[in-house]
């Protein structure tokens, strides 16, 4: 019989093994910073007492967020993912939250489309192993070492449709992260955050949220520069949504290249507005 429990400190390692099976790169960190932002967001699915399958989640408001979802793959098609899809989804809602989205493997759309959840906007996880910056030059961007996160929260609500303030002072607080802010006076136009992981020499850094007002390809382009001419030599992920041409050949042209491609779907009325421009994670939105 299928049940669900909150996830543990000691499932850590179980989490960590099986999602890592799937080669997504996860680390103790990832479930703990998962933890410190939903505590009773972490589930593990058992099969009677053996664990199966985890899933993460968090809640934003009138918006949350649905991520790391495996099942060990002995136990697929036998129930046990809808049952911990369920609820998940069950957990937001009596959240208050109105509207759950996720990223989807194009392959599980019908999948997911069993709940309701339906197809917004395509993904696509780009990859770049060693950035190379010769000849590139931007704006004088000051890196913002402390950010006016009241200010900063409020500008990322308009484009995301619920509160990331938690997450955004936890990405930023982060040894090593970093945020750039494009101000025009004293108002803000656009951000990024960069999270730099813990082994800075070998990990990977992942750039994202980037958020910009939706008619300033300028602007997103001057936050990217500042971001890559700071990350010459490293290996970089990003996480762009469809319908940047000019963005994705700028990428393209400093040797990034399309890992995969993802499906954004929601269970809801999407409350995002045209500016998102990267993704802040595949497990958190």
């Amino acid at each position: 019989m299928f049940q669900v429990r909150v996830m543990s400190v000691e499932e850590y390692g179980f989490a960590v093994d099986l999602a890592n099976g799937m080669n997504w790169s996860m680390s103790f960190e990832d479930f703990r910073f998962s933890q410190f932002l939903e505590p009773d967001g972490c589930f593990v699915l058992f099969d009677d007492s053996v664990p199966v399958g985890v899933a993460t989640c968090v809640s934003f408001g009138r918006v949350g967020w649905f991520g790391n979802f495996v099942v060990k793959p002995e136990c697929r098609g036998r129930g046990g993912g809808r049952f911990l899809l369920r609820h998940v989804v069950d957990y937001l809602l009596g959240r208050g939250v109105e509207t759950v989205g996720l990223y989807a493997y194009l392959h599980l759309r019908d999948f997911y489309g069993e709940f309701g959840f339906k197809a917004d906007l395509g993904l696509s996880v780009m990859y770049n192993d060693h950035v190379q910056v010769d000849g590139l030059v931007c704006s004088d961007l000051v890196l913002e070492s402390c950010v006016d996160f009241a200010g900063l929260s409020c500008f990322d609500s308009e484009f995301f449709g619920g509160d990331r303030s938690r997450l955004l002072r936890g990405v930023f607080s982060g040894r090593g992260n970093f945020c750039y802010v494009f101000r025009e006076g004293q108002v803000v136009v656009g951000y990024v955050l960069v999270k730099v992981p813990i082994d800075s020499e070998v990990g990977v850094v992942e750039v994202g949220p980037l958020v910009c007002c939706c008619d300033r390809l300028d602007v997103v382009l001057e936050l990217l520069k500042a971001v890559l001419l700071r990350l010459s030599g490293r290996r970089v992920f990003l996480y762009l949504f469809e319908g940047q041409g000019v963005v994705e050949e700028f990428l393209l042209g400093l040797g990034f290249r399309k890992e995969f491609s993802l499906l954004r779907m929601f269970l809801g009325d999407s409350k995002i507005q045209k500016g998102m421009c990267l993704a802040e994670s595949l497990e958190r939105g």
